[in-house]
């Protein structure tokens, strides 16, 4: 997580990263960066309480449950929980709880018949809150290009924009993208032995 004034905005920033969320009553703006992964955004019109979900993967797939609390955020099946819970500690409640839903883009473009993970964690986010009863007031999913969202608590406007899909902040996505494939498979093949 990340903190920073923003002169365009005029206010500061909470920038959030894969497995993280975050929640407030207060007036920051909370800001992520999504490829295939996917970002929840939570708020309580009435209560004025808002925040923003990161994950990489729907499911957890492991056994261990101490690597469950290591990884929790990582996952849709928890990290919707998590920013929940958070939300119902600042004074939300569930049943007013609205949401909007980012990212599992495809974004590198892969043979349209392999079950992607874009693909996989959009379907996950709309049937978990389906389940849950919270509608889905806006979205953006899929399609090959990253995003970058900004949620305003106070007005509940999410603002995106698509990024070039081969550089963020100087860095490779791609590359970026390659390493958490491969530290989810390191993770995976720990409870295979």
């Amino acid at each position: 997580m990340n903190r920073y004034y923003d002169s365009h905005f005029k206010k500061e920033v909470v920038t959030i990263y894969p497995g993280e969320y975050y929640s407030t009553t207060g007036t920051e703006m909370i800001s992520t960066v999504l490829g295939s992964c996917v970002s929840i955004v939570l708020y309580d019109t009435v209560a004025k309480v808002g925040g923003i979900n990161h994950f990489m993967l729907a499911r957890d797939t492991s056994l261990d449950e101490d690597a469950e609390k290591k990884l929790m955020g990582k996952f849709g099946e928890y990290a919707i929980d998590l920013l929940i819970n958070d939300i119902i500690k600042k004074g939300g409640v569930l049943s007013r709880l609205e949401a909007k839903v980012f990212g599992g883009g495809n974004i590198f473009n892969m043979n349209a018949s392999q079950n992607q993970v874009g693909d996989t964690n959009s379907k996950f986010a709309f049937e978990f809150l389906k389940k849950l009863n919270i509608p889905v007031v806006k979205s953006d999913t899929g399609g090959v290009n990253p995003r970058k969202i900004f949620f305003d608590p106070e007005t509940f406007k999410v603002l995106m924009k698509y990024i070039n899909n081969r550089h963020i902040d100087g860095n490779s996505l791609e590359e970026k993208e390659k390493k958490y494939a491969i530290e989810i498979k390191k993770i995976e093949n720990m409870f295979l032995d």
